[in-house]
């Protein structure tokens, strides 16, 4: 036990100490995502060997998670008795945010930063790894444009480090600034590409209307951080939940909901797969085993997402007053965010569904546009204000939501309906279509009422339904 021990410590310790160029630097973003729906943290993923495992070997899975708490506290020990070294709180601080991307406490976000922030200050210069730490602890807490910043000093406008570049142009997605982040992936599109590059490649080409490209260069990338035993096991299971959530986002069920399983047979306690899932049963109206799988979620970490569908989910059971009491717990993570002073995008979508709180939605929606104005803000935004009545800031949103053709049913969605309450005819027609189009089971109240409404407006054409594409109900 001593030996394996030791031995996770010393592969750890490597890949941090690894020159930058061999730490790839890879977005979390999103799915619409929020900090507790790793919506938005920014994760630093290293791999410290190129020996790809044979086929039948790939499903073993380096358990170093199970180990983190005693590699933290050796570290721990180690700062303590050297304060001065700039390597082991660079260490330190890779561990801290390890740990919490694996159970989820926001503690370990500002111990993280405060290590990283300790390492620059013993090493301003030459300490990229140490920069690229303080920029994700830094986007874990929603700082976005503090985290920019951070990026930006650390070198000269060369951008020689592409695991830079790549952590960059995951900020600037999330700040909605696409055309920058077009720039930094340009640049280097002819330089060797690694998973984590491609793994933003892939969130760029998903926002901006490819999405069949993204998931092609998303899979290779899964397939490839598979393929080294050293990869951790929660980046791995990170890997398979991303190409499940645009597996859903293309109506491909089936390969969706194995792939939220893969991550969890990798790594148990991953709570954007338990979330991925429990989406998935709800669209299908499975409800129980919606249930059951936010529950699981919500007793690793209670996101106000996962939540809901469990509040669905109860209603749709016919347990009032369960979905009443997961409602005030609801309400409890709410008031958390704020005094935390993050805005949870996924309470202003719950809000706006459930036509409850509806000033409060559209002041959530509107401060998180403030703080980052990607096309998921907006969309955001867009319904929120529309269920405030608010048509003319509603449009606008919209119209910002979809200027890239982001192929994402729900947003199509949104944007349909408020065209069709406008009398945009065709708009509507145009974007409802496509919702349909992209998943026939995008939500499971929204994509029947789509249907409906296009049935009134094209009564002629016949639209997709689950059961005409195969779809597992």
């Amino acid at each position: 036990m001593h030996l394996r021990i030791l031995w996770v410590l010393v592969l750890t310790s490597l890949v941090v100490l690894l020159r930058p160029c061999d730490t790839e630097a890879l977005s979390l973003g999103y799915t619409n995502s929020n900090l507790g729906a790793y919506s938005s943290a920014v994760q630093l993923l290293t791999v410290n060997s190129r020996q790809i495992l044979p086929v039948q070997q790939s499903d073993l899975v380096f358990p170093d998670y199970l180990q983190r708490s005693h590699i933290i506290s050796v570290y721990e020990e180690k700062v303590a008795q050297s304060p001065n070294s700039s390597i082991f709180l660079r260490l330190l601080a890779d561990q801290y945010l390890r740990r919490f991307r694996e159970i989820g406490d926001i503690d370990d976000v500002l111990r993280a930063e405060q290590a990283a922030r300790r390492s620059l200050a013993l090493q301003p210069l030459h300490n990229d790894i140490s920069s690229m730490l303080l920029a994700s602890a830094l986007l874990s807490q929603h700082q976005f444009r503090e985290a920019l910043e951070v990026l930006n000093d650390t070198q000269d406008p060369s951008l020689d480090n592409p695991n830079i570049v790549s952590l960059l142009a995951s900020i600037e997605m999330e700040l909605g600034n696409y055309e920058a982040t077009h720039q930094l992936l340009q640049n280097f599109a002819q330089e060797e590409s690694n998973s984590g590059h491609n793994a933003v490649v892939a969130r760029y080409l998903e926002l901006t209307g490819n999405l069949a490209s993204a998931r092609q260069l998303l899979d290779e990338a899964m397939q490839e951080m598979d393929s080294f035993y050293t990869t951790s096991a929660e980046t791995r299971a990170w890997f398979h939940v991303r190409t499940g959530d645009l597996a859903f986002a293309a109506g491909d069920f089936a390969l969706s909901e194995q792939r939220y399983r893969e991550a969890l047979d990798l790594f148990p306690r991953h709570i954007a797969a338990f979330t991925g899932l429990v989406r998935l049963y709800a669209a299908q109206h499975r409800w129980q085993d919606a249930l059951n799988t936010a529950n699981q979620g919500i007793e690793l970490m209670p996101l106000v997402e996962t939540l809901g569908y469990k509040a669905d989910a109860q209603l749709a059971l016919g347990d009032q007053k369960g979905a009443a009491e997961t409602e005030d717990l609801i309400g409890v993570v709410a008031y958390l965010s704020k005094v935390k002073g993050i805005y949870d995008r996924a309470l202003a979508v719950y809000y706006t569904e459930h036509g409850i709180h509806l000033t409060e939605a559209l002041q959530i929606a509107r401060n998180e546009v403030a703080v980052r104005d990607d096309v998921y803000a907006e969309d955001t935004l867009a319904w929120a204000a529309a269920a405030n009545g608010q048509w003319q800031e509603a449009q606008t949103a919209a119209q910002r939501a979809t200027r890239f053709g982001t192929e994402d049913a729900l947003l199509q969605f949104h944007a349909g309906m408020i065209a069709f309450h406008l009398g945009k005819r065709e708009e509507a027609i145009k974007r409802l279509t496509q919702a349909v189009n992209l998943n026939p089971q995008f939500h499971y109240k929204y994509a029947d009422q789509a249907r409906q409404v296009l049935a009134n407006l094209v009564p002629s054409v016949s639209f997709p339904i689950p059961n005409a594409i195969g779809s597992s109900l």
